[in-house]
Formats: C-alpha cells, structure tokens, sequence
C-alpha cells in the first residue's frame, strides 16, 4: 500500500529495500563546505565515520525506505519544503502497518536541544502532513515521528517540549508517537519498540 501509493504520487523518490537492520545518517552539515555534498544516507552497516540513527531489525521485516532532500516536496513556485531526513515503512504495508518519520540533529551539547526538537517536530510534521494530504497512508496507521541527537547520550536534556499529556494526546487523537531517541526496535509490521 505505502510502496505503491509513494511510486504514484511521488514518483521522483527513490524507495530502497532493507531486511535487516539500518543506520540513518546526514552528512549534509559535515560535508557542507566540500567539493563533493552528501546529505542524508542509510546504510545496512553502521558507518565509521559518521554518528548515526539506528534502526533494529531483529525479525527481519521487509521494510521500504525513502531518503528525502529538499527537491523532495515543492511549492507551486518552485520552492523547498520543509522535510525530515527519511521514512521508512514495511515493504508489504497495510492499513494497520507503521509508518516512521526520522530528523536527525547533529548538536554537539545540549545547550540548543529546545531549539533543535522545536525545529525537528515542525519537520516531522510537515513531512507527515505531505504523505498524509496525498494518501500515502491513512490516519488509521501507526505512525511514529522520531527526533535523533546522535551525538548526544539518551535522555537528551533541555527536552520539555513533550508531556505525559501531550505524548497521550498525539497517541489517542492521531496514533502518533513522537518521541526523541537514537534507536527503534521493529517489532512486526504493526509496530515498533520506541
């Protein structure tokens, strides 16, 4: 479902196939003033050179991922929107299936963490919005916005900007998960261990 919908409404993203674990990285930051740019990439090992998002796949769930960049969603005009770093999503999805949306933010301390999660949950959204407003997939779909701060130890401080209240909210109005952390666990194609 997810797969299908994506070739037909987004044609120009490029889905890959994983069934094992995956590592998420963003090289934009890091290569910015090289000649040669990266943005972000996913990997099937973890990369040496680059803190990374990780992805545990331990039941081997055949899952479809998409990398987005800033030709990824367009105004009418021309311009970028505002994307997360990558979704992924079971290859045989259905209604009932998960869908995740990752951003990555490469803060060195703590200091700026508000500002950075602020940043990431507008992303997180936006992206959700664009797959959603388009049919990707439904409201009815697990859906889970996780924020990385791969150079950072888990619990990342100066994060207030989610309550007990507010995670309840999301869950019950919008099966939404909006969480902050540098790993997921696959479960099944249902759900994900956050």
């Amino acid at each position: 479902m997810i797969k299908t919908k994506i070739n037909t409404e987004f044609p120009h993203h490029t889905i890959t196939q994983h069934s094992g674990d995956v590592y998420v990285a963003d090289y934009t930051e890091q290569t910015k003033s090289n000649a040669t740019k990266r943005g972000t990439e996913i990997f099937d090992n973890p990369p040496t050179d680059i803190e990374y998002f990780s992805v545990y796949n331990p039941n081997g769930v055949k899952m479809g991922n998409v990398v987005f960049d800033n030709q990824s969603f367009r105004y009418p005009n021309g311009n970028s929107k505002s994307q997360c770093e990558s979704c992924l999503f079971p290859f045989n999805s259905n209604q009932d299936s998960w869908v995740l949306f990752a951003e990555l933010k490469y803060a060195n301390t703590p200091k700026r963490n508000k500002k950075h999660f602020e940043k990431a949950i507008k992303q997180l959204y936006k992206t959700r919005y664009h797959y959603l407003e388009r049919g990707i997939f439904d409201k009815k779909n697990n859906c889970y916005l996780l924020i990385s701060m791969p150079r950072q130890q888990e619990p990342f401080p100066n994060f207030n900007n989610l309550t007990p209240a507010r995670i309840a909210d999301l869950k019950k109005k919008h099966k939404i998960t909006l969480r902050a952390t540098n790993s997921v666990k696959v479960k099944d194609d249902k759900y994900l261990e956050v």
